[in-house]
């Protein structure tokens, strides 16, 4: 999509009679307005071009380059059946290449030997910095989990804490990793050391370099009193040598730090892209034979996924490169983690947006010309909307444009093609949806009444609060200094998630319905408050006036002139949020709060299809009864 499609052209004024709009002054206020939106266009394409590469012809293979200090021999095995259906879903030869040297693999992607390859968090950076390379996919491990942790370990047993090694005084041997490892070097200086002003080489009696697993087997064998690891290490310890697993302990973990991701060279063809991009992200998941065989291939490297991501979930590398080369005086290896261009592009849609306010200020605030004397024999000018107004409709209706196309990437619209090439998993997916199971049909019908007896006593208490605080932030009848404090009160109310004001009530009270009642409640109470205040601010006064000219005090004037005019909508607001609980409280079962919800996630989980099919049939069954008992309420009440 061309970017400058987005700018909404300036409607056209047709000059007026008597030359009102054709004044020097108009003009030149007019010139002035083009050129500022002029500006911003060139800035807008400033993202857009700069990151604009050129394409290269459509190769006739793809070299997949695999970061593995195991080397082809142990994971060969394990990568070649995701490159075979590499290889079938493209219709291209797919070659493989191991290495455990990174700034070969990067080098081979710079020099266009390699396309596409799997690099861990350090190399990737490389690659995007130093061969054109972008980021298409993260990997997420077995236990759901796309970041690991740099850690300390001691021996177990050994009393050695943080605040010692804090202390240095040379007391220690310290293990550290490569100097380019991020968990063994980067990360315990960047979170660490760098932090506390210290010097390992000062610090320490003695200090020594090594891998991970060799770090590992010294602090275990009493060689090294201190090293440096990561949870990755801990994982394969525990598995492959769980005697020295069992005599190290971790003193201190790291912030997260990104995992190993899939690197392709940005200037290949934007369809290949687009289909190696959706392969990652789609491997392994969905339903059916051909499903489980990729998860099983996924396990084998230890993954559950391919996660959509993009350059921006390198940054806490870069930011530790910087750090790096901060302390050590010299230029960084790599870029930073926001770039000019990166921020011009992040953030050109609210500069262009307040652009446009600037400029429908600067139009209404500008004077305007005395009209010109009506001439009795003419008939008068049909009326014509100004410029000033014009520009707030430009405002309005342009910056909601330029919202949804900067918006578009973000939301991953481009994406939405899935939804049909993946149609065979989705019929995969509602195959047992059709053969619902209604055998324990009696125990999920009375989960599913427990469910609307929470979102009804729920719906009450919200009623109950909200009557009061719509009443106390209605302008019309509450002063400035009390209506601002109560509707923020009110928007703190109904901003926090049910599932974090649940979970709240659950440590109070415990698991149960009664932590979801008052979940429901709190949250719907500031929902309403909202719609009852913008209800009696829009009522007629008269009425008001009229009790308050029979004597009447204020409390008579609500209860006479207030709440017979907006019970009417309140009662609607009332039933439509009872409605919308129905449903709402089928979701706090995930936390406990009790009803169908939970019993919804727990054949979710257990990948039990009939069930959760036929709890959606009496979900629905029980929401429409609620709208159809709600709109009789209506008519009887309304």
């Amino acid at each position: 999509m061309n970017p400058y499609e987005s700018i909404p052209k300036h409607p056209s004024v047709a000059p007026g009679r008597g030359g009102r709009s054709g004044s020097p002054g108009m003009s030149r206020l007019s010139t002035l307005i083009a050129v500022v939106l002029a500006w911003a266009v060139v800035l807008c394409g400033i993202a857009p071009a700069g990151a604009a590469v050129a394409q290269t012809d459509r190769p006739t293979k793809i070299v997949f380059t695999v970061l593995s200090a195991e080397g082809q021999a142990s994971s060969g095995p394990l990568w070649q059946p995701l490159l075979d259906d590499l290889e079938r879903e493209l219709g291209l030869p797919v070659e493989p290449i191991f290495g455990s040297n990174y700034s070969v693999l990067v080098e081979a992607m710079r020099a266009n030997q390699a396309q596409v390859g799997w690099f861990s968090a350090l190399p990737a950076v490389q690659a995007i910095d130093r061969s054109k390379g972008e980021v298409i996919a993260r990997t997420v491990d077995v236990d759901g989990k796309d970041s690991y942790v740099s850690t300390l370990i001691v021996k177990k047993g050994s009393g050695i804490t943080v605040e010692d090694v804090a202390r240095c005084g040379k007391r220690y041997t310290f293990g550290i990793g490569d100097a380019q490892s991020t968990s063994g070097t980067l990360a315990p200086m960047t979170y660490f050391f760098g932090p506390r002003g210290i010097d390992p080489t000062e610090c320490f009696s003695t200090v020594r370099s090594a891998n991970h697993q060799a770090n590992a087997f010294s602090v275990a064998n009493g060689q090294v009193d201190i090293a440096t690891s990561n949870s990755v290490n801990t994982v394969f310890l525990r598995r492959q040598n769980p005697r020295i697993a069992d005599q190290i302990e971790e003193i201190w973990q790291s912030p997260p730090i990104p995992e190993s991701g899939i690197v392709i060279r940005s200037d290949l063809p934007a369809d290949l892209k687009a289909r190696i991009k959706r392969f990652f992200i789609t491997y392994g998941q969905g339903f059916g034979p051909a499903a489980e065989r990729q998860r099983r291939v996924m396990e084998g490297l230890n993954y559950s996924q391919f996660r959509a991501a993009d350059n921006s979930y390198l940054d806490p590398i870069r930011q530790m490169k910087a750090d790096q080369a901060r302390r050590e005086g010299r230029p960084p290896e790599v870029a930073p983690p926001a770039s000019a261009g990166t921020l011009v592009g992040r953030w050109w849609p609210f500069a262009l947006v307040g652009v446009l306010a600037l400029a429908a200020v600067a139009l209404n605030l500008a004077p305007r010309p005395a009209p010109a004397a009506a001439d009795p024999a003419r008939p008068p000018d049909p009326p014509r909307r100004s410029l000033a107004a014009w520009s707030l409709d430009l405002l309005l209706w342009g910056g909601l444009a330029i919202m949804l196309l900067a918006a578009f990437n973000r939301v991953d619209l481009p994406n939405i093609v899935n939804l049909f090439s993946n149609s065979e998993n989705m019929r995969n997916y509602g195959r047992d949806f059709l053969n619902p199971d209604f055998s324990n049909w009696k125990a999920l019908v009375g989960l599913m009444w427990l469910t609307a007896q929470i979102a009804l006593w729920g719906t009450f208490l919200a009623v109950f609060l909200a009557v009061p605080l719509g009443l106390l932030a209605s302008r019309n009848l509450s002063p400035a200094w009390l209506v601002w404090p109560v509707r923020r009160v009110m928007d703190l109310m109904r901003s926090i998630p049910d599932l974090v004001i649940a979970t709240l009530f659950i440590v109070a009270v415990g698991l149960g319905p009664l932590a979801g009642v008052l979940a429901i409640g709190l949250n719907t109470a500031g929902v309403l408050a909202k719609l009852f205040s913008e209800a009696v601010e829009s009522i007629d006064k008269g009425p008001i006036e009229g009790v308050k000219a029979t004597g009447g005090g204020r409390l008579h004037e609500i209860t006479w002139g207030v709440i017979p005019q907006v019970a009417p909508l309140w009662t609607s607001f009332a039933l439509y949020r009872f409605e919308s609980n129905s449903r709402a409280a089928t979701v706090l079962g995930l936390i406990g709060a009790g009803g169908i919800g939970q019993a919804l996630f727990e054949n979710l989980q257990a990948f039990e299809y009939r069930q959760v099919s036929t709890i959606a049939i009496i979900i629905v069954v029980a929401v429409t009864l609620i709208d159809m008992l709600s709109q009789a309420m209506r008519k009887r009440l309304l």
